[in-house]
């Protein structure tokens, strides 16, 4: 085979050094955990750059309304849904070949019908299947009008190995959705069986759960932050397992020897909390779940802690979790009005509670409209 001089092998050394350059791009994008969206973005952004395409579409099956719908599909804002054996896409959906089609005019298979809703015009197409490990079709990669001359099989290759990278992290992205939507139910299930044995008390970790996320979204705090409070607020309460019920309870006001019975809840939170093994960013679950009774002067309980000894998160549930029993009704006493229970805690910012978590607590009240903003 006679070799390329410099002057003709240019332009293929350019284009090998582009496609490895948006091959290294794909490859550090699915090594970062984003948001499946967000990845499969960035992912079809590179492949038009790397084949020379005006756009490429990732659409997904969805079994139940057999449908393939984009999950990314560049220049668009809106989703697209179709018929899963419509057009070239459906085509390469249902046979699991890859078509590469250089005029949609004169192919059969082509569907108008998209172009007439976007306004789009496709001139060419390179389509192919997206399958996981099992073989499943999860759906397709498709790239639109390429800018210069006609598809190669180098770019069906090309696509091809980004479609079966795309269908691995799709598949582990559901799988661990899957693991996430259980933990969820388990730890739901586990706050319920606590607010079943008392009804007047019934939606409080729910509560407490909603006030603090929403305060430490106000205050900045970094998505895995805002998990940790999630879980620890949902089960902050889950000592009172060991309670008696004539205690927990009670229509009057607890004595001193029932209510140093009821402080111990928050120990026995954190004992079998500790028992649950909590992936790593999820660790800090129990201990933030046990700060939520602590007070920054020192006066609370269980251990009296001072300051910065609180968890970040235990400070922003501890607010939280007394902001939403002041507005509740109990056995003993009615509910306080929001204004009322919102003067309260900011009498107490900077000696009880954090004042930061204060603040950030009254942001969220006027932005979900429980409190007025001149309040």
């Amino acid at each position: 085979m006679p070799k390329l001089n410099d002057d003709a092998a240019a332009p293929h050394l350019e284009l090998a050094e582009k496609r490895l350059r948006s091959l290294v791009d794909i490859s550090r994008a699915f090594s970062k955990e984003v948001e499946l969206s967000a990845l499969l973005a960035v992912v079809a952004r590179r492949t038009s750059d790397a084949i020379g395409t005006e756009r490429t579409s990732v659409f997904l099956r969805d079994p139940e309304c057999r449908e393939l719908w984009t999950v990314v599909a560049e220049g668009e804002l809106r989703e697209i849904r179709i018929p899963e054996d419509a057009g070239i896409a459906g085509w390469v959906a249902m046979r699991g070949e890859p078509a590469v089609v250089s005029d949609v005019t004169n192919d059969p298979r082509w569907n108008k019908e998209v172009d007439r809703k976007t306004g789009y015009t496709t001139r060419n197409i390179l389509c192919v299947p997206m399958d996981d490990a099992q073989g499943e079709r999860l759906g397709v990669f498709q790239c639109l009008n390429r800018t210069q001359g006609s598809f190669t099989e180098d770019d069906v290759k090309f696509l091809q190995a980004i479609a079966s990278q795309a269908a691995i992290y799709i598949q582990n992205a559901r799988l661990l959705e899957a693991r996430k939507q259980m933990f969820d139910s388990l730890v739901d299930t586990l706050a319920e069986t606590i607010e079943s044995r008392d009804p007047l008390t019934a939606g409080h970790s729910r509560g407490v759960m909603r006030y603090a996320v929403g305060a430490a979204k106000k205050m900045g705090l970094q998505a895995d932050d805002l998990e940790v409070i999630r879980y620890a607020a949902l089960l902050h309460d889950y000592g009172k397992i060991g309670v008696p019920d004539h205690i927990l309870r009670k229509p009057t006001v607890l004595t001193p020897a029932e209510y140093e019975v009821i402080k111990k809840h928050v120990l026995h939170t954190q004992q079998i909390l500790a028992r649950i093994h909590f992936e790593e960013r999820l660790r800090d679950v129990p201990a933030v779940a046990a700060h939520h009774h602590e007070r920054l002067d020192g006066s609370g309980y269980p251990k009296g802690l001072r300051g910065e000894d609180i968890s970040p998160g235990g400070k922003v549930i501890a607010v939280a979790d007394v902001f939403d029993a002041m507005t509740s009704r109990r056995h003993y006493r009615g509910p306080m009005s929001v204004n009322q229970a919102v003067e309260l805690i900011s009498d107490g910012a900077g000696s009880q509670f954090d004042a930061d978590v204060v603040e950030a607590l009254k942001r969220y009240l006027v932005e979900e409209g429980t409190l007025s903003a001149g309040d």
